[in-house]
């Protein structure tokens, strides 16, 4: 027995990559990176039972740690084990578990294997009863446990587990519940398990077939060597085995035989209410240490952890493996959780493992919180679940909501109240008897909804029954121009369109959402109508627009209706063009040219059969290009036509599509081939793809069971239809975003103008005319300048011959300038963003930038923050950007400058982001790529021009 649980643990470290099991060891230091920046949020989503999520980016990267607080002296929470309603092999996602099981928070369990079948590796006990039983002591993982009494611990279980014949008085010691570790361990499956035992397939010629001695009521109903598995009863179990130990359950038990279970496990079952296993405990008395498993590396991780008084759990997630989530060692993990309470603390399973869902009272589906490393939920065998069964109570605290705290004037905002009782409950609010007040705003409140007149920040209250909530609005600057989204769109006659949210963008391009209906809407064209922002083809076709106007800016979408004459795509001559594919594999068919044709010399003939198997059954067509899988269509075709011949079976012809970003679709040429004439079929291209598409099959499907026959159909000339050319001359002017700083501005005597000019890499072999004709750009733009600041490596014979005041070459590691009323940061982010580059810049601008007293602010990169070529954290470029924006809302100008292929500003949110062409400087022709920024600065007031 010791050396088969040997081979479980043995074979639990093969399936892991970088674990490694150590002696229990106490961690006398760790290395704690630097924390740059944190945010922090919490909500109660039942009685006594806290949600937290805190983000820190730190000098290796973000961590996003997601922690549900349980208050254990809380009458109302409870803890309890969370598997598939299929039974712990089924395994399932940890958010389909939280929405099945009505917990409001659950995060994934013990490590797992999967093989022979999915189980987990320790202890799993639910309300005194082992639904996975814990492994020998000698061999054991750390469990965490509840007792009866919620007092938590962590420690190593043992058992003792056997079953008697009442008749006989002999006993056979069960090694293992409800796992599949080794068939020639004696193995009981019960209800929790799943719904068949191992049977037959686990038969092999070393050990002998599989003994199952099937129990019901305490009284052995069958004893079955080497059958198919069998159901496992509900009031009842199955004893499994092959191999050695199957004897001495042949020997011992009869069928009629009396049985009875002894179970026991140190600490005792009785007084166990939860207990799950895991990977090693990481504290112990407020120490980190390793008892166990310790997967090595940067990973996500899970854990629970318990307060020093023993009051709380601490259950959290840090995600890892992510372009921005990094991940941290079990060390460093065990200090996070110290960090956030835990006085003792049980690794979890983790990587992609790692999930926490959240579902509060008032929703009816659980929601991901973390980021699982896999892009989407790993099924698990099991997890910790949190639950309330808190009662109704009375109305505690209202809280007010809406979809955009950004405004602009003359538009609205909707609010909605919800309400809650004392224990986190939701509370049914009269929405008709919630009174809203306004203050700091210029505006009128009508129900529950806000018009704004004026620019400004304030709030809307609501009261309700003596409960007061605020929100902060913020009412931009007037608006300048539409964000719509979409340019355009086809449909087919009688066909709709829904136009989702729509934006606006103010001068210092802040953007807020704006309703549909405080927007005036016209349909150019007699193609249709819009109503409550779908807009629905009447028939008619052609081209069209949609005009929609706020005040007096106007922004358009194109719409052509219809298609046109259809373009010759596949004549079906050749068979080269095509092979074919079935599913599943009792489908059996071939293709072939056939001499009956609708168009051309040959159709090609689909031959199936359709009578062997179950469910749906397909043969698909695949068409080849130039060695690829798939036809890729020119242009933006929006239907496709194909003559066909059935077969009278009524088969359904159906396409599948892929467009530019991967994602597949389905059409449908004909749902039912029942007739035996030539027909042509036509097949719909979704308005939501993305061009350029690719046809990549052409199939025949039988989706009902009950329908099976074999058939033949013929196929000929696919075609590819196009809408109408879309025609702007039919819009009204739209209105185009200008930036009021893009303007030519006269330096006062107290001003200051600046030049920002770009040296381009200048190698040896460049032609000495060249390299003058560059340096005499240079010198020329600057000319009167009374600060230059070049991107590039000036020698000495430039900078002598540049006449401005100043000269600050641009392109050090990290420096900051102070030059009059301007700051200069020269920050380095070469290496895919500033912290990988070196995450000390982070200290040094945020210092910089805290304490400069200069009204402008000019930051310079050596890659773009967001885009081709920028940050490879989207989350650091984020942080950066609301960094900069922020200094924008205290009042000073912020300006980005990097190198680009292209010239060109982009205004987000008061942060100008200036792309500066570095196309290389070849010949003189090439001169026209080095573009110049002149800044004129008067005082507080700065404006640009790009020459």
């Amino acid at each position: 027995m010791n050396r088969s649980i040997r081979r479980i643990l043995f074979s639990f470290v093969l399936v892991l990559v970088f674990i490694s099991t150590i002696a229990p060891a106490y961690v006398e230091a760790v290395d704690m990176p630097q924390v740059i920046y944190e945010t922090s949020h919490s909500k109660y989503i039942g009685s006594g039972i806290k949600y937290e999520n805190i983000k820190k980016f730190t000098s290796q990267g973000w961590w996003n740690i997601n922690v549900v607080r349980v208050d254990l002296r809380n009458e109302y929470t409870e803890i309890r084990g969370l598997f598939s309603d299929q039974g712990l092999a089924a395994r399932d996602t940890v958010s389909n578990m939280v929405t099945k099981s009505k917990a409001v928070a659950g995060v994934n369990g013990d490590f797992f294997t999967y093989s022979p079948i999915p189980h987990p590796m320790g202890t799993f006990i639910q309300d005194g009863e082992i639904i996975s039983s814990p492994i020998e002591r000698a061999y054991a993982l750390p469990t965490f446990y509840l007792d009866i009494f919620n007092n938590p611990d962590i420690t190593f279980f043992d058992r003792t587990m056997k079953i008697v014949s009442l008749e006989s008085g002999k006993s056979v010691n069960i090694s293992i519940i409800n796992k599949a570790a080794d068939m020639n361990m004696v193995t009981l499956l019960n209800k929790n398990w799943g719904s068949k035992s191992f049977g037959s397939a686990y038969n092999n010629e070393a050990d002998g077939p599989m003994v199952e001695m099937v129990v019901v009521d305490d009284i052995v109903r069958e004893i079955r060597i080497g059958q198919e598995a069998v159901n496992i009863p509900e009031n009842g179990y199955v004893i499994c085995v092959r191999g050695p130990r199957k004897e001495a359950l042949l020997e011992n038990f009869k069928v009629g035989d009396r049985v009875k279970l002894e179970l026991s496990t140190s600490p005792n079952l009785e007084n166990i209410k939860f207990a799950i296993g895991g990977g090693s405990i990481i504290l112990k008395d407020g120490q980190i240490i390793n008892s166990n498993i310790n997967i090595k590396g940067n990973q996500p991780r899970t854990g629970i952890g318990i307060t020093a008084d023993r009051n709380e759990l601490i259950i959290a997630t840090i995600d890892g493996r992510d372009v921005s989530y990094v991940g941290v060692t079990q060390e460093v993990f065990a200090a996070i959780l110290r960090e956030l309470g835990a006085y003792n603390a049980l690794s979890l399973d983790g990587g992609g493992s790692t999930t926490m869902a959240i579902k509060p009272v008032d929703q009816q589906v659980a929601e991901v919180v973390n980021k699982p490393s896999e892009g989407a939920e790993r099924k698990v065998v099991n997890g910790i679940g949190v639950f309330t069964n808190a009662p109704k109570g009375e109305l505690t605290y209202i809280e007010i909501e809406t979809d955009d705290t950004n405004m602009f004037p003359y538009t609205t905002r909707k609010f909605t109240v919800k309400g809650y009782d004392q224990y986190h409950n939701p509370y049914e609010i009269g929405q008709d008897k919630v009174y809203y007040t306004v203050s700091g705003l210029e505006g009128e409140i009508v129900e529950n909804k806000f018009r704004a007149y004026s620019p400004g920040k304030g709030a809307i209250t609501a009261y309700y029954e003596g409960l007061t909530a605020s929100v902060e609005i913020r009412v931009l600057d007037e608006l300048k121009s539409l964000v719509l989204p979409v340019s355009k769109f086809a449909l087919q006659p009688m066909g709709s369109k829904t136009i989702s949210t729509i934006y606006g963008l103010d001068r210092n391009g802040h953007r807020a959402k704006i309703y549909h209906e405080d927007m005036e809407w016209t349909v150019i064209g007699d193609l249709g109508y819009i109503e409550e922002g779908v807009f629905h083809s009447n028939g008619n076709t052609g081209a069209g627009a949609l005009s929609l106007r706020l005040g007096n800016v106007i922004g358009n979408i194109l719409i052509t209706v219809g298609s046109d004459e259809g373009k010759a795509v596949e004549g079906f001559e050749k068979l080269d063009n095509f092979d074919s594919l079935v599913y599943p594999d009792t489908v059996v068919g071939n293709i072939s040219l056939a001499d009956e044709a609708q168009e051309g010399n040959y159709s090609l003939k689909i031959s199936y059969d359709f009578s062997q198997g179950q469910g749906t059954r397909a043969y698909y067509v695949r068409l080849l290009q130039g060695g690829k899988i798939g036809h890729t269509f020119e242009g933006t075709p929006n239907k496709l036509s194909l003559w066909v011949k059935g077969d009278g079976k009524g088969a359904w012809l159906r396409g599948k599509l892929v467009d530019a970003k991967g994602k597949s679709y389905n059409i449908d040429f004909k749902r039912f081939l029942n007739s035996t004439e030539w027909e042509k079929v036509e097949a719909l291209i979704p308005s939501e793809v993305t061009y350029p598409i690719s046809l990549e099959r052409i199939y025949v499907v039988e989706i009902e069971n009950e329908k099976k026959y074999a058939g033949e159909i013929l196929i000929d000339s696919l075609e590819a239809y196009y809408p109408p050319k879309y025609d702007e001359s039919i819009a009204p002017k739209e209105s185009k975003f200008i930036d009021e700083k893009n303007t030519k501005a006269e330096k006062l005597e107290s001003g200051l103008s600046v030049v920002v000019s770009r040296l381009p890499e200048i190698k040896e072999e460049l032609d000495e005319n060249v390299v003058q004709a560059i340096y005499s750009n240079i010198i020329s733009a600057t000319r009167g300048s009374d600060l230059s600041l070049i991107i590039g490596r000036a020698n000495n014979e430039l900078n002598n011959n540049i006449k401005s005041n100043k000269i600050i070459n641009i392109g050090a590691p990290y420096i900051n300038h102070r030059y009059e009323n301007l700051l200069i940061i020269d920050a380095s982010s070469i290496r895919g963003g500033l912290r990988p580059t070196n995450p000390q810049q982070w200290i040094w601008l945020k210092g910089a930038i805290n304490n400069t007293d200069k009204d402008h602010i000019i930051l310079f990169l050596n890659t773009p923050i967001f885009g081709q070529g920028g940050f490879k954290d989207p989350l650091e470029a984020e942080l950066l950007h609301n960094m900069l924006s922020n200094c924008h809302e205290e009042g000073k100008s912020v300006w980005v400058i990097y190198p680009g292929s292209t010239t060109k500003v982009e205004l987000k949110e008061g942060v100008r982001y200036m792309q500066l062409n570095n196309r290389p400087i070849n010949n003189k022709e090439d001169l026209k790529y080095m573009n110049t920024i002149e800044f004129i600065i008067n005082g507080e007031e700065i404006s640009y021009q790009i020459h």
